[in-house]
């Protein structure tokens, strides 16, 4: 496996993001040799690239990849999903279970006390599911973390000081029971369409911070790779890779307003402003189109429907 030709090639289509895909590619490539996988945290805002990427290094690598979310919650862990998940990875690899499981927000994990039962579950090797066991033990596992509005709890060092010096080295100690009574809280409060906020941002952080902080967190996800954050400009880079969806646009846009600088940094000011990812353009390209058509500019191609 040529790890720097496959850099060298996904480097062309992830813009921006050069020092994650190296350590990310490294990482996959060096435990396809280990006996037990590294597994990592992908650490960054929304729209950064983090899905992408993995997506793209695991196709390049020719490495299986199943995605999981949202089977963790207040009422705990979801074991369908993740057999699903195994399940897919099984078919794929003729009755081997390998590859990497990409989950996609490990957040929800953090704050609803489900991340000890992942690190028991990755930690054993083993998974049982309706009677059946599965090995385990070649997996990969890959934690994304969203860090929007909640980035001091992912700071790569810790700001250490004599008055906190007691949880910067007992950071697992928390109650997770109370970090689910918040949450039921803050979901009553929404019901009531009151913004709580306010009332319990400090202890949503802290619970995040303890347990993506923890000894425990460090043994299971042994590295953590920082996106970069994504300027306009290379947002407009990406726009213009080989794998952006904007060219799925092309049947419906001419080609001189969809290859135009100004439609491209207006699409992409779209993006960094409502904090989605380049996966999910549509309102961004319906919103820039639809504003210019009104300005009188040539937008859409004659047989588009987008014009109707």
């Amino acid at each position: 496996m040529d790890t720097k030709n496959i850099y060298n090639n996904l480097k062309e289509m992830l813009c921006s993001q050069d020092m994650a895909l190296k350590e990310l590619v490294f990482t996959i490539a060096r435990s396809q040799k280990l006996v037990r996988p590294k597994n990592i945290l992908l650490v960054g805002g929304v729209g950064t690239g983090k899905t992408t990427m993995v997506e793209c290094t695991a196709k390049e690598m020719g490495v299986s990849l199943a995605k999981v979310s949202g089977f963790c919650t207040s009422t705990g862990l979801h074991p369908i999903v993740l057999n699903d998940a195994f399940t897919k990875l099984f078919c794929e690899n003729k009755d081997k279970l390998q590859g990497i499981v990409l989950i996609e927000d490990m957040r929800e994990c953090f704050i609803y006390g489900g991340f000890k039962a992942i690190n028991s579950l990755i930690t054993s090797g083993n998974f049982i599911y309706n009677k059946h066991l599965f090995d385990i033990s070649k997996v990969m596992f890959i934690g994304e973390v969203d860090t929007n509005d909640l980035e001091e709890c992912f700071c790569e060092k810790e700001n250490i000081m004599i008055d906190n010096i007691e949880d910067v080295f007992l950071p697992e100690n928390f109650d997770s029971n109370e970090i689910c009574n918040i949450i039921e809280d803050i979901v009553l409060f929404d019901e009531e369409n009151i913004n709580p906020s306010d009332i319990y941002s400090d202890q949503y952080k802290e619970a995040i911070r303890r347990v993506f902080l923890s000894i425990d967190c460090k043994k299971v996800f042994g590295l953590k790779i920082y996106m970069d954050d994504m300027q306009t400009n290379d947002i407009c880079k990406a726009l213009k890779s080989p794998i952006s969806e904007l060219h799925t646009y092309s049947d419906d846009l001419c080609e001189e307003y969809i290859n135009s600088p100004a439609f491209v940094y207006s699409v992409a000011s779209h993006i960094r402003e409502s904090l989605v990812g380049l996966h999910d353009l549509d309102d961004a390209v319906r919103d820039v189109a639809s504003f210019d058509s009104k300005r009188k500019i040539k937008v859409y191609k004659d047989n588009s429907l987008m014009r109707i």
